[in-house]
């Protein structure tokens, strides 16, 4: 009997260890351009709200700065953010939409709304960014509105996909891993092959079915700016509040 009972737990650890092997990650290399662009568009149509909290650092000329942050974000046209400060110090709180911009400062108990234009974003955070760019900041995608026709190179790598573009009077790079389909290196090229904008996403984690880098960086070389975003923690698809109003004897500068 007690054989019978060992040879029935060997046969469990054998089926067990062959369900593992069968579900090793199969990198797929052999994608035509269509297919790739395909993949990513996917991954980030699954994405509708997404939640969590980390660091972020902002860096300028000016100045630097770097806080804690939780935000709440449903695509395609909500987001909020809270910041906080050393010893988890309520900073602020940065609501966008597509025709509202509205951050509450409460250390100075002072609100200020405007167009989310990037000149309103660039005169409190010194980042020039629209409100697709925030968007895509903390969701990790960037935009491929482009097509085979303007294709200027299309290599398989090992772990990767890398593709070129002529776009706009520039170049556009992709590097788009593999597995995920997330785009990991994203880069804008002025005619003189200078970069105008460089990103790169990592720590590629499956959250809740979706591929979500945790480490996001966008850099503007030329104005010496960029924005690093780090989580600790992201849901995705989940229930979220977008929506923010500031105390009411909070003060709102005249326009």
């Amino acid at each position: 009997m007690k054989n019978w009972t060992w040879l029935g737990f060997v046969v469990v650890i054998v089926e067990f260890i062959g369900c593992i092997s069968t579900n090793k990650i199969v990198r797929e290399r052999n994608l035509t351009i269509e297919e790739v662009l395909q993949r990513v568009h996917e991954r980030n149509q699954v994405i509708k709200t997404l939640s969590g909290d980390g660091t972020i650092t902002v860096e300028s000329p000016e100045e630097s700065n770097s806080g804690s942050f939780d935000v709440m974000l449903k695509k395609p046209d909500s987001l909020r953010i809270e910041f906080s400060g050393p010893f988890g110090i309520h900073v602020g709180t940065l609501m966008l939409s597509r025709d509202k911009f509205l951050f509450y400062n409460s250390m100075e108990n002072k609100v200020i709304t405007g167009t989310p234009d990037g000149s309103t974003l660039q005169s409190m955070f010194r980042l020039k960014m629209n409100f697709d760019e925030v968007i895509r900041a903390f969701t990790g995608e960037f935009p491929m509105d482009v097509s085979s026709d303007s294709l200027m190179r299309f290599d398989a790598k090992e772990d990767q996909y890398i593709l070129t573009f002529h776009k706009n009077r520039s170049t556009v790079e992709y590097y788009v891993d593999n597995d995920a389909f997330v785009v990991t290196t994203y880069r804008v090229l002025d005619l003189q092959g200078n970069a105008v904008l460089t990103a790169f996403t990592s720590r590629i984690e499956t959250t809740c079915n979706v591929a979500m880098p945790t480490l996001l960086r966008v850099i503007f070389p030329k104005e010496r700016r960029s924005v690093t975003i780090a989580y600790s923690d992201v849901q995705i698809n989940k229930p979220v509040k977008c929506s923010f109003a500031p105390p009411p004897q909070a003060h709102i500068p005249s326009q």
